[in-house]
């Protein structure tokens, strides 16, 4: 009964009842949205990658923790320590274990839920200790929770973990000012921890706030102050020395390898910005291309404006914050200050990742205009009237520049402005109701803002991610069960370029922010379709499946009873790969088929060529497979042969005078098409190379009446497969122009002799040793002999973290890599038994020096508690 009474007091208070209220109703308003639209959560990035990795993240945290640190689902095979930093140390991720695997979309938007309950939660923590009326704190932490930045992040989830934490770094920043006992280590852990990149951020403008506020006291306190912050804020970053060690590292390989253009110039005009501070001003081309969402509830952006007309407030506190204001304001726009927000680089989608904190700094603001309880007078409201009419004027004359400011925008827009004055000239420190009415005001803003917004997206349905892992799974689990080997597994769809982690099988497509940019630059000149941060399957052939170890093909079951659209999986995105179909037929399954390859090599092989530096022309992808193939198996043999073209039938299209393979619409405004028919006199396999600038945009095509999907991401050259074993039948090409002129003289066709490539793979496979995978970090052959000196070559990235043990002594790798990436070795006559052992030593001596700044952390307070013992 006691006990009964202890929580009925604890939830009853009015001091607990706020805080509980800070936390529930900004998740309420989000799950809400959800709820009565009956959308699923997964869209753009995370419902491409995001949910890929916390698949991962499930199935193997404690299962097979290993592969966290290591794993060949990563591309073609890499560390993960970069990416579990990035997108999976988060706390809230431990939710997911408390869901069935087929819940896991479900899952994820509980998740993001809660982070944005929790950002309320700690936002009221820290305003509520700064103003007296605690309507008003609660007011400003539902503004935080649910700013233009969460609700156009909310699907970036991994970035809401600084947007909980920056109010505590704050308040613990503030404690410092004071000099009092603060848990500013603690903080700054945890925020590298949950996400290095928006840490930076968070922890950058917390040491700005510092400057601001420091540099109006005395040097000595100033030395003092500053001293406590850094020894505080360099323990907290030494303390996950362990994680961000591994990160620096491996960006240094990956994107940050990749140099951006630095210019004094603008991202976009500073002043359209203004439109971002509008109701609903959110879509997906905003997301892509657009500028970064800084909206707040319209009565805070004039509160905030206030901050700077209240007498109340020191003109020198005002200054120091007003710069750092417009230096918030100028890193929207100004590149050098993008760069210098976003590590360097410029934002590839989602623009002004920092801008959370410029949206805590005006709320912050607001919050101490609203605590100066100053009577409002007329010269301080027609600044604010002019603001507001300015703003109001601005959204409807550029209604028509800016899709998002659509007739209910404008409307909600307008009337908040109204609003927000009402309450400031007439209602604010006159009435004992005004902080409640100003706090319903700012939440009923807040629905409309979320409502109006992400009614501008489209979110993928659960099912198709559901049915999309259950099948796929079914097949991986059968290769595993019957399949002890190392191979890859590839399909010729695909659900997104991270399916390999959601469905547990080693593949070559990845989607992933930190890529080995030797990897991403051989699979460009091989005629992978890829982008900076991503590639796929599509342009492959029959030899890099063999070079690669692509043992298994998944396809499509063509000849099922059709199903229910909830039980049917979506074949969306198909690899134009018609010659994967010459496979041997392992298994059908419910809605799949299991090809295998028997010419894949293992993924590490013996040459009989020494490794040497590859010179590669991204133009000419042919030659770059056949030299990757030479180098592979010293086989001089050519297996591309060109094919003449054949002449087209031409519907409303003309040829150029002089030229070869160009041509022109002849009525601009009706429909032209080519159409070339290929009659094979072989059973190969027959290709279309295609260049980059000749996409879905220039034409649409198809090939004996189906579509093929043309899309590129950086103007890659690539390879379209036409046919294969159809010798005497007819290919038919279709093209029809989607503009006026169109050039075809730099496309080729290819016919692959498979049948020799079979022939040759099949002997060179003979002297191939057994590689298996005990582990998630070794990787073991049989024992095997050699006659003559060879180099064991692979498929397996290099890095310094491979260690390779012949017969219980290490060898030396070489230091050029096989195809510029790949991991090689010599090998001399004789007896072997090879063991890669992946030792991440980056990690090692990170958690060497996490240890070693724990020690010191203890120390340090240990000596603190004896000084205090011995004064009292």
């Amino acid at each position: 009964m006691n006990n009964y009474f202890t929580i009925h007091k604890l939830f009853t208070t009015k001091k607990n009842l706020l805080f509980l209220l800070s936390f529930i109703l900004p998740g309420l308003i989000f799950f809400s949205y959800f709820f009565y639209t009956k959308n699923g959560v997964l869209t753009v990035d995370l419902g491409q990658q995001y949910v890929d990795f916390l698949a991962f993240f499930r199935n193997n945290l404690f299962s097979h923790p290993l592969r966290l640190i290591y794993s060949f689902s990563n591309g073609l095979g890499g560390s993960m320590l970069a990416t579990d930093a990035y997108y999976l140390f988060s706390p809230f991720n431990l939710l997911l274990f408390l869901f069935p695997e087929n819940l896991l979309p479900q899952a994820i938007l509980i998740i993001i839920g809660l982070k944005i309950a929790t950002s309320g939660l700690t936002s009221y923590y820290y305003w509520q200790q700064k103003i007296n009326m605690p309507f008003y704190a609660l007011a400003a932490s539902s503004a935080y929770a649910l700013s233009g930045y969460v609700i156009a992040n909310h699907f970036n989830l991994m970035w809401l973990d600084s947007v909980i934490l920056l109010p505590l770094l704050i308040n613990e920043i503030d404690r410092t000012l004071k000099q009092e006992k603060s848990h500013l280590i603690l903080i700054t852990f945890l925020l590298w921890f949950t996400n290095f990149y928006t840490a930076f951020m968070t922890l950058a403008f917390g040491f700005l706030y510092l400057l601001t506020q420091i540099f109006f006291f005395n040097r000595k306190k100033q030395w003092s102050i500053f001293k406590s912050y850094l020894i505080k804020s360099i323990l907290g970053s030494f303390l996950d020395a362990f994680m961000l060690l591994p990160v620096f590292i491996e960006m240094l390989q990956g994107k940050a390898a990749s140099s951006a253009n630095w210019s004094w110039g603008f991202q976009f005009i500073p002043y359209n910005q203004i439109t971002k501070l509008a109701d609903g001003a959110y879509n997906f081309h905003e997301m892509q291309e657009g500028m970064p969402n800084i909206f707040i509830p319209l009565p805070f952006l004039l509160l905030t404006i206030l901050y700077f007309l209240n007498k109340k407030i020191n003109w020198k506190t005002k200054l120091a914050n007003g710069l750092l204001l417009l230096f918030l304001i100028a890193s929207l726009f100004w590149t050098p200050l993008v760069l210098l927000w976003h590590l360097g680089q410029f934002p590839v989608w989602y623009p002004g990742r920092f801008s959370f904190v410029l949206i805590f700094l005006a709320l912050n603001l607001a919050i101490i205009a609203l605590n100066q309880q100053e009577k409002i007078k007329l010269w301080q409201v027609l600044p604010l009237a002019i603001v507001a009419l300015g703003l109001i004027l601005f959204v409807t004359f550029n209604d028509q520049s800016f899709d998002f400011l659509n007739e209910n925008a404008q409307i909600a827009t307008g009337a908040f402005l109204a609003l927000g004055l009402l309450f400031i000239a007439f209602i604010y420190n006159k009435n004992n109701y005004a902080a409640i009415f100003f706090y319903l005001i700012i939440e009923l803003e807040l629905v409309i803002n979320l409502v109006l917004s992400l009614g501008n997206l489209a979110y993928q349905k659960n099912y198709d991610y559901q049915n999309f892992v259950k099948n796929t799974t079914q097949v991986t689990n059968y290769e595993t069960n019957h399949d002890q080997s190392l191979y890859r597994t590839e399909k010729n769809f695909y659900r997104s370029d991270d399916d390999p982690f959601s469905a547990n099988y080693y593949g070559l497509s990845n989607f992933n922010s930190i890529s080995n940019q030797h990897v991403l630059s051989l699979l460009n000149n091989l005629g992978f379709v890829n982008n900076s941060n991503s590639y796929t399957n599509f342009g492959g052939t029959p030899i890099t499946d063999d070079l690669f170890g692509i043992k298994y093909y998944i396809l499509p079951n063509e000849e099922i009873t059709p199903l229910k659209e909830k039980k049917q999986m979506k074949y969306d995105n198909k690899n134009q790969r018609i010659d994967v179909g010459d496979y041997h037929l392992q298994k059908r399954f419910n809605q799949l088929i299991l090809m295998k390859n028997n010419y894949a090599l293992p993924l590490l092989f013996l040459s009989p060529t020494s490794t040497k530096k590859m010179k590669f022309d991204p133009s000419n992808i042919t030659k770059n497979q056949t030299q990757f193939l030479q180098a592979a198996t010293g086989n001089t043999t050519t297996l591309f042969h060109n094919v003449i073209w054949p002449d087209p039938k031409k519907i409303n299209v003309s040829s150029w005078d002089g030229g070869w393979m160009q041509y022109s619409k002849k009525r601009k405004n009706k429909s032209a098409r080519l159409i070339f028919n290929l009659r094979p006199k072989t059973n190969s396999s027959y290709y279309l190379e295609l260049p980059g600038d000749i996409d879905d945009n220039a034409i649409d095509m198809y090939v004996n009446g189906s579509f093929v999907n043309l899309t590129v991401r950086d103007s890659n050259t690539r390879l379209i497969n036409l046919g294969s074993r159809q010798s005497g039948q007819r290919i038919q090409i279709a093209i029809t122009l989607k503009k006026d002129n169109l050039d075809l003289n730099a496309t080729n066709l290819w016919r692959l002799d498979t049948k020799k490539l079979a022939q040759e793979m099949h002997s060179f496979k003979q002297i191939q040793p057994q590689i298996t995978q005990p582990s998630a970090l070794v990787i073991k052959s049989n024992h095997f002999s050699l006659h003559k000196k060879m180099t064991m070559k692979s498929t397996i990235p290099s890095s310094i973290n491979w260690l390779v043990i012949d017969n219980g002594k290490i060898l030396h790798k070489n230091k050029v890599l096989f195809a510029n990436a790949f991991l090689s070795f010599n090998l001399n006559p004789g007896k072997h038994q090879i063991t890669l052992i992946y030792i991440p030593w980056i990690l090692i001596i990170g958690l060497l020096i996490s240890l070693i700044t724990l020690v010191i952390y203890i120390k340090i307070n240990e000596n603190i508690s004896v000084s205090v013992n011995m004064e009292k």
